[in-house]
C-alpha cells in the first residue's frame, strides 16, 4: 500500500471526541483517530506519521447506546441522598476531521465535533419530594480539539509522543425549562484542556501493531464545574486481507491480481478510566467509570486515496462509579481522502 493512503477514520477523541465530558452515559468516545497515515485500527493512536505536505479531510459518525437507568433506580438513589443523577439512552457525535503532514515526523491533526444526546431523564428533588424530569434532546456543536503527533524514534519500531489541546468551542449555555444544564450534558465544557501521551507502532509485510497510552487533563470550566481527568489506554492489530497491485511501469497493464483497492481489517481492546467530576469544588459521586471495549472493524482504501472504515466496540468490562448507565454497544463510520 502507498504510504500516504488513509488511516483509521474514528470519530472522536485522540483527544476527547464529540463532548469531551467524562461520563459515558453523556458522552462520546475519548479517543479521536488520526487521519492521513495508512493504519488500519478504529481508535487506537498509530506511531505512524504522514508524509511532509499530506494532507488528509475526513468525516465520521460514533453512535453509543446506553443499557436503561430505570426510573425507580434514579428515585432509589434520590430518596438514599444521592445528588447530579441523569440517564441518557444515545449519544450520537459527527466529526469534521483534519491532519496536515508539517514534517515526515511531525503531524498535526484537528477535530471538529456535532454532538447529540437523545433520551435524556434527569432525577430532582423538589419540595422534598424525588422526581424524574424527560429533557429535550440535546444537538450542539462540541468542542475542537488538536493534536501534534511526532515520530522520535523509527527503527525496529516506531515511537511518536502525542501532545494536544481541546479548545472550548461548543456551546456550554444549553437552557432547558429556564435553568441551564448542568456541564455534564452541555455541548461544550468551557474549558481549556491538555493531552499528552505516546503511541508504539510495528509495522509488519501484512500487519502492523500498534498501542498508545493518552491523559487528558481536564480544567475548570462552566459554572465553576472540573470534569475527572481521563486516561485512556489502546492495543491493536490490524491485518491486510486485500492489497491491491501497482500498474505495470513499463507497459501500462494490470498485474494479474490487480483489484484497485485494498481491505484492511483490525481487533483491539480500547480502555478508558475517568475521575469525579467536581460541581462548585464538591465530588459528584455519580460520576466516573472505567470500561473496557472490544473492537472489530473493516477499512476499505482505493487507489486514489479514498477510503470506508466501520468499526463496532461491545464492553467487555465496566465499572461506573454510582447510579450511570452502562454501555450497550457502539459503532462508527467514516469516509475520507487524502491528497
Amino acid at each position: 500500500m502507498q504510504k500516504n493512503s488513509l488511516n483509521t477514520l474514528t470519530l472522536i477523541s485522540l483527544l476527547a471526541s464529540a463532548t469531551a465530558t467524562s461520563t459515558w452515559a453523556c458522552n462520546g468516545s475519548h479517543v479521536l483517530g488520526i487521519g492521513g497515515t495508512h493504519t488500519a485500527t478504529g481508535y487506537t493512536v498509530s506511531a505512524n506519521t504522514m508524509e511532509k505536505g499530506g494532507f488528509y479531510l475526513g468525516l465520521n459518525a460514533e453512535t453509543i447506546r446506553n443499557k436503561s437507568l430505570s426510573d425507580s433506580t434514579i428515585l432509589a438513589a434520590l430518596n438514599s441522598g444521592s445528588e447530579h443523577l441523569h440517564a441518557i439512552d444515545s449519544v450520537n457525535s459527527y466529526a469534521l476531521t483534519a491532519s496536515y503532514g508539517i514534517t515526515d515526523d511531525l503531524t498535526f491533526n484537528l477535530q471538529l465535533p456535532y454532538v447529540s444526546r437523545k433520551g435524556i431523564r434527569a432525577g430532582e428533588v423538589n419540595g422534598g419530594v424525588a422526581e424524574v424530569h424527560p429533557h429535550d434532546d440535546i444537538k450542539e456543536l462540541g468542542d475542537a480539539s488538536a493534536l501534534l503527533q511526532y515520530k522520535v524514534y523509527d527503527d525496529k519500531f516506531k515511537v511518536a509522543l502525542l501532545a494536544g489541546i481541546k479548545a472550548p468551542t461548543g456551546k456550554d449555555n444549553v437552557i432547558f425549562e429556564g435553568e441551564v444544564l448542568e456541564a455534564d450534558l452541555q455541548s461544550g465544557t468551557g474549558s481549556w484542556d491538555l493531552f499528552a501521551g505516546v503511541a508504539f507502532t510495528k509495522d509488519y509485510e501484512n500487519f502492523s501493531l500498534h498501542s498508545d497510552l493518552l491523559y487528558k487533563s481536564n480544567n475548570k470550566g462552566v459554572g465553576n464545574s472540573e470534569l475527572g481527568d481521563i486516561f485512556t489506554y489502546n492495543a491493536a492489530l490490524s491485518y491486510t486481507l486485500v492489497d491491491h497491485k501497482p500498474h505495470d511501469s513499463l507497459t501500462g497493464s494490470k498485474e494479474e491480481n490487480h483489484y484497485g483497492y485494498s481491505v484492511d481489517t483490525f481487533i483491539e481492546l480500547n480502555g478508558e478510566r475517568a475521575d469525579k467530576d467536581r460541581f462548585n469544588n464538591s465530588i459528584a459521586n455519580n460520576t466516573g467509570h472505567h470500561i473496557v471495549f472490544a473492537t472489530t472493524g473493516l477499512q476499505v482504501t482505493t487507489e486514489d486515496n479514498y477510503a470506508l472504515t466501520f468499526a463496532v466496540s461491545v464492553p467487555v468490562y465496566q465499572n461506573m462509579l454510582g447510579v450511570q448507565n452502562e454501555v450497550s454497544y457502539k459503532a462508527m463510520i467514516g469516509i475520507g481522502k487524502s491528497f
